[in-house]
């Protein structure tokens, strides 16, 4: 189920895509032969004001085909609604009209999400002791403008800049403070002894706890009592739920005997133990407003799509300088549904769900809205390059030099969706 949900919402976005070229190319009087519903053999179609509409056989994607897009010489007839005969700013319209829907669409699942269950801004709502961020002296209220280096507009654009900064490196900081001076902190990293558990864990929000998914030999003195597969839910009566307090309780053992509550094969048990001193780094304690206001949620729609395109371009700095692995950055529609699916097949509650689903849409269509812009053959953003040119030469390169163009370019999208597949096979056989 969640597998075809995936390819309905990657259909979904690309139908989105070709309805802008559709809609604008109608519009602006461009002869459309062909609208199609999905890929491959066709279904069934009908006809109407001399425009077929098919549905074909293979659920994934659209298309729309102009009268003449495709030529094999540069004779393109005197045929008004011809794709060449129209003007090269109608033509740039209907271009750049699928992008732009992929865009906004992505913008409006933004807005959805952030109007039906709120949004973080980079603004701190909370200094924890024992955090890097109390060290440095951020207070509640200290917005962040810049992050190594680079400026912060959205929560989107602190995490897309830390994640490359290592836990053990200083991350400096500039803050606005409620007052309205900007100042700057660094957070430097310090090693401290804390009282552990001794597990690690994934979160699991229906059972209310977290699922042991491994447990250190040295847990308990060196004689372990949890297991993996356990799933805890409290420690001295403090519900795992409530992470703060739950972390606080541990921390204040201090070696003392704690009683932990756990589910163990369907029956919930008491366990007792001793927490174990790890050296750990203190974390960056680094956490965010929510708010809920609408018309503030409308501008975040757009700067949070902005800063998705800000990620991609820094991803793809970094791809090519070597500071980030191919396989950590490219993907294709296998990775996409699997995503969606993972999802969807979650255990988690309805509104969590809601919330991943509508970010995997927004991020995804932003992301193929500004992927499709490039200047390469046979994305549209080529094909917007090709009219400029045509504007600047006053004609247009010849249909020979086109197809050369667009050799070179499809060698490429052809080689990176063949890589994007190769890493999509890797993670889910690493699964």
């Amino acid at each position: 189920m969640g597998i075809v949900v995936g390819i309905l919402i990657l259909s979904l976005m690309m139908f989105v895509h070709e309805l802008g070229h559709y809609l604008t190319g109608r519009r602006l009087g461009f002869k459309i032969e062909e609208f199609s519903i999905f890929m491959g053999p066709v279904l069934f179609s009908w006809e109407r004001q001399g425009i077929k509409y098919s549905l074909k056989l293979l659920p994934i994607g659209a298309s729309v085909r102009f009268a003449g897009e495709y030529v094999e010489n540069d004779d393109f007839g005197d045929d008004p609604g011809h794709f060449f005969n129209r003007p090269k700013w109608a033509r740039t319209i209907v271009i750049a009209t699928g992008p732009a829907l992929n865009l906004l669409s992505g913008v409006l699942a933004f807005l959805i999400m952030f109007a039906s269950f709120g949004y973080t801004v980079p603004v701190i709502s909370q200094v924890n002791s024992e955090t890097q961020a109390a060290a440095a002296g951020l207070a509640a209220g200290d917005r962040i403008v810049r992050a190594a280096g680079k400026s912060v507009a959205t929560t989107l654009d602190y995490t897309g800049l830390v994640l490359f900064v290592a836990a053990d490196d200083p991350l400096e900081m500039q803050v606005r403070g409620a007052d309205g001076a900007k100042r700057t902190v660094v957070l430097q990293p310090v090693m401290k002894l804390r009282y552990r558990l001794g597990i690690t864990v994934h979160a699991d929000a229906a059972q209310k706890g977290a699922v042991i998914e491994a447990v250190d030999a040295a847990s308990n003195l060196g004689q372990p009592v949890l297991q993996a597969g356990d799933i805890l839910l409290a420690v001295n009566d403090i519900p795992y739920e409530d992470g703060a307090a739950f972390a606080a309780a541990v921390q204040a053992s201090a070696g003392q005997p704690i009683e932990l509550t756990v589910t163990r094969a369907g029956e919930t048990i008491k366990l007792s133990m001793v927490a174990t001193q790890y050296e750990e780094l203190l974390t960056r304690g680094v956490y965010f407003q929510t708010r809920t206001e609408f018309w503030p949620a409308v501008g975040q729609s757009f700067q949070w799509s902005w800063s998705i395109i800000k990620v991609t371009l820094r991803s793809f700095g970094m791809l090519f300088t070597g500071t980030l692995r191919a396989e950590d950055a490219l993907s294709g529609p296998i990775g996409v549904v699997t995503m969606i699916s993972d999802v969807v097949t979650e255990k988690q509650p309805l509104s969590d769900k809601i919330i991943n689903l509508l970010w995997m849409f927004a991020l995804v269509s932003v992301s193929l809205g500004f992927m499709n812009l490039l200047p390469i053959p046979p994305l549209d953003g080529n094909h917007l390059l090709l009219i400029c040119i045509e504007a600047i030469r006053g004609k247009r390169l010849s249909v020979k030099t086109q197809n050369l163009i667009g050799i070179v370019g499809i060698v490429l999208i052809v080689l990176l969706a063949l890589a994007g597949l190769y890493f999509d096979v890797l993670r889910l056989i690493a699964r």
